[in-house]
């Protein structure tokens, strides 16, 4: 799949404009953010529960939060485009142009959140109405397990797995509904102001998992 990314990232497809190679093309981010509707439940093992173990942000509410669709995406643009600027190979899933009828969207989330150096997402307010029903806690639910992993990520351990993720959310997002992703999955939070501050902040933390590859403790994905 990493190959796949990097290959497919150049093109014009997936409804994003062609994207540049940056200077670390082998170093993917992969960027998400909220959708209307998900089926979290669908893609968990049997034995979670998704009222319990996974954080609860998830369900759009359009009435009461300060972001439309689009303006979600463009959000996640800026983010992808500064960090690319930047020398990281960050991408969001419409830009590597997989058909959904080979892979549907879920199962493409895993598959670039495992292929991926890092993984941001970008928890901009989008309503009061929080259940579960986001990309998020599948992802992070996912590479707990090795199942289905082969080379450096499946030697990993689950926190050295989880620790490539980042949370950035504004400060509206009520920071108790964070907790569990540091708790449970030992994954990074992180409160953003705006663009700008999101792709500081995001740029930050690519940096950190770089150096941990290059002189820490993570394996150097290639």
């Amino acid at each position: 799949m990493r190959n796949r990314i990097v290959e497919n990232l150049p093109r014009a497809v997936g409804g994003s404009e062609a994207l540049a190679p940056p200077r670390r093309e082998r170093f993917l981010v992969y960027l998400m953010g909220p959708y209307r509707t998900f089926d979290v439940d669908a893609l968990l093992p049997e034995d979670t529960d998704a009222d319990r173990d996974l954080p609860s942000f998830a369900t759009w509410d359009g009435t009461s939060g300060d972001y439309a669709e689009d303006e979600v995406l463009r959000l996640l643009q800026e983010t992808r485009d500064c960090l690319r600027d930047r020398g990281f190979n960050a991408f969001l899933a419409i830009d590597v142009g997989i058909a959904l009828d080979e892979m549907d969207a879920a199962t493409q989330s895993i598959a670039f959140a495992r292929a991926s150096n890092a993984v941001v997402f970008v928890a901009p307010h989008v309503g009061d109405n929080l259940g579960v029903g986001i990309e998020i806690g599948s992802v992070l639910e996912d590479l707990l397990s090795t199942e289905g992993m082969s080379g450096p990520a499946a030697e990993a351990t689950p926190p050295e797995r989880t620790r490539r993720v980042m949370v950035a959310a504004e400060p509206s997002v009520r920071s108790a509904m964070l907790g569990s992703v540091n708790a449970r999955w030992d994954a990074s939070v992180r409160t953003f102001t705006d663009a700008e501050d999101c792709c500081r902040l995001s740029a930050q933390f690519c940096t950190h998992i770089q150096n941990e590859e290059l002189y820490g403790t993570l394996d150097r994905l290639r």
